[in-house]
């Protein structure tokens, strides 16, 4: 509305300052024609100014791809997996991986295959072993 109230005042003022200039040098002036024309040709100069006064488009830094947070854990936990799954002499770091995340859900580890893991000295674990862990430590969460 900032923008419209002053085109529309220009507007009438054009209509009659033409009107007013029409009439003085005995040109007998149609209002309603004239109003018409009038509004027509200032129109035509609003849209060219609106559309060719804008300036370039510009652009501000783009924003950073969507990362999300645990995604660097995520590629850790892989780099473990594959690296117990490839080596010739496993290493503990997955026992330790998946021992650490059940002593988030219980400290004790009071479920057999969990303590097993926790006393047994390190082996190779097979997808089926670790799966079952996995799903062992997950457990608890279902039932609560």
């Amino acid at each position: 509305m900032r923008r419209w109230l002053p085109r529309l005042g220009a507007l009438a003022l054009v209509v009659a300052g033409g009107e007013l200039a029409l009439s003085l040098i005995d040109s007998d002036p149609q209002l309603l024609e004239w109003a018409l024309t009038a509004t027509v040709v200032v129109v035509l100069l609003w849209l060219a100014s609106d559309v060719f006064g804008v300036a370039d488009a510009r652009w501000g830094k783009p924003l950073a791809p969507y990362t999300r947070p645990d995604a660097a854990d995520d590629s850790v936990h892989h780099r473990v997996l594959t690296n117990h799954l490839a080596a010739r002499e496993p290493s503990p770091a997955l026992a330790e991986r998946l021992l650490d995340l059940a002593r988030r859900r219980d400290p004790d580890l009071t479920d057999p295959v969990l303590r097993s893991l926790a006393d047994q000295p390190t082996r190779r674990l097979t997808p089926t072993d670790i799966d079952r862990i996995l799903t062992r430590i997950e457990e608890p969460r279902d039932h609560e």
